[in-house]
Parts: C-alpha cells; sequence; structure tokens
C-alpha cells in the first residue's frame, strides 16, 4: 500500500474510533442518573442485581457495546471504500417478473435444502425473451469499479450473524439489484456477503450454516477478505488492524471512565 493510501486509512480508523468512544462515553455518562438507562435497567433484574457489581455492569455494557460497534466498523469500510469505488445507495433499472419469480424459485431451492447455492443459479440465466418492467432499489453496499468495469453489490454483517428467515431476505434483495444492473448495463455485476470480521478467528473456515444456506463460497468476503477488498490492496486487513490496535487506548479510557462513574 502507497504512503498516501495508508496515511488515508490509518485517519479513517483513528477518526471513527475516537467519535465512538465520545459518543459512547457522553451517552453512558449522561444516563448514570437514569433509572432506564442501558446500565441502570439491569439493576431492576433481581436476579442480575443478586450478581457481583461488575459482572451486572458489564452484562449491560457488553450488550449495548456489540450493538453499537458493528455501525462503527460499517462506517470505516464505507469512507475506505469511497477512496477506491465509486460507492452508491440506489440500484434504478428493469427487471422482469420472470427473474422475479427465478429468484423466488431459486431461493425455495436451497431454504429446502433441495440446491446448494452457486453462482451460476443466477449469472447464467438471461432475460433477453423477457418484457422488462421499471425497477429501482436501495442498496445498503453498492460499490463500482471503474478500473474493472464491476459492479460490487454488499451485504455486510459484522459478525456474520444472520437467521434463516434474514438470510433469504437478504439474498431476494441482492438478486433483485443484480437483476436491475445486468438489464441495463454492460459491466461485470458481483454478489457478495461481507463480514468484518472472521467469528471463528481469523484464517479458519467461516461455517455460519444459516448464511451459508443461501450464499455460495465464491459469494463470501470474510474478515481479512473484506478489509482487503473495501481498501482495493491486499495490506488492507493487516493496516486497518494495525491502526486499530494503535489506538485502541481511545477506547479503553473512555470505557474505564464510564466504569468509574457507575462506581464499579
Amino acid at each position: 500500500m502507497d504512503k498516501d493510501k495508508r496515511s488515508d486509512v490509518e485517519t479513517i480508523v483513528k477518526k471513527h474510533l475516537t467519535k465512538f468512544a465520545n459518543d459512547f462515553k457522553k451517552k453512558h455518562v449522561k444516563a448514570v442518573g437514569d433509572p432506564k438507562g442501558t446500565i441502570n435497567l439491569k439493576k431492576q433484574n433481581v436476579f442480575i442485581a443478586a450478581l457481583p457489581s461488575d459482572l451486572m455492569f458489564f452484562s449491560a455494557f457488553v450488550r449495548s457495546f456489540d450493538s453499537s460497534f458493528g455501525t462503527v466498523l460499517e462506517n470505516i469500510a464505507l469512507e475506505i471504500a469511497e477512496g477506491n469505488y465509486d460507492v452508491r445507495k440506489e440500484v434504478i433499472g428493469e427487471i422482469s417478473l420472470r427473474q422475479l419469480d427465478h429468484i423466488s424459485d431459486i431461493l425455495t431451492s436451497y431454504k429446502n435444502r433441495i440446491k446448494q447455492p452457486e453462482i451460476s443459479h443466477y449469472e447464467n440465466y438471461s432475460a433477453e425473451q423477457f418484457k422488462l418492467e421499471p425497477a429501482s432499489h436501495a442498496s445498503d453496499h453498492l460499490f463500482y469499479d471503474a478500473e474493472a468495469d464491476t459492479y460490487h453489490i454488499i451485504e455486510l454483517k459484522a459478525g456474520g450473524d444472520l437467521d434463516i428467515k434474514k438470510a433469504e431476505v437478504e439474498k431476494r434483495a441482492l438478486l433483485e439489484q443484480y437483476f436491475i444492473l445486468k438489464n441495463t448495463t454492460s459491466s461485470q455485476v458481483r454478489l457478495h456477503f461481507g463480514t468484518a470480521y472472521n467469528k471463528f478467528g481469523e484464517g479458519k473456515p467461516w461455517n455460519q450454516e444459516r448464511v451459508l444456506r443461501f450464499f455460495a463460497k465464491e459469494e463470501l468476503l470474510v474478515g481479512k477478505d473484506f478489509w482487503n477488498f473495501v481498501c482495493k490492496d491486499e495490506e488492507g486487513f493487516e493496516i486497518v488492524i494495525k491502526t486499530y490496535n494503535q489506538n485502541i487506548n481511545i477506547l479503553n479510557d473512555a470505557i474505564s471512565e464510564i466504569k468509574e462513574v457507575y462506581s464499579v
């Protein structure tokens, strides 16, 4: 990774980590006198209240932290991506009723374990003989790579956790965006399911069965692969993690201040 690009990634990671730490601290310090605050509510649980105070604190704190931190990782990834791709929020074009039916058919086959997910199930499906209707679809993560003339439609979940129903819904949304784009552009279109980290351990097989019921292995961008893709550089993951670790004191200090306010 060249010097300027590395500097940009480092700045983005530190900026978002600092903002999150400050906002998270402010939120919980402000709620210290509020009986309905996230942490104080735990005290109303007579079973939790009987446990050590530090356990009570962290049981509430970690849940609040985990639900917020995934958004931070997503925001970091999006801002880094903006330096390497044309990032868009909507797909506008056309789609046919036959394509919508085809999407339902392949998802049903995955759900009932009749087929294993394969990219050929949609890449090899032509719509030339079908009547197309105007269509648009909001997109959380649509990256256009001008150098490769390729669109990348990405569903991102920080740790990769989806239940069966949600996995089906997300794959349907991606496939609808895929066909809208394919019907209106000669560019390549790729679908991805991305995770900010590998919950099973970096470098180890990623086996989230509920997601793999609907997504092909070739569609996955897990942990290191995701950050390298976002940074468009094979050193992307290494730089992001190194910068995060170098600035983790910002977050640790905020957590210590919150603990002190709650006298844990």
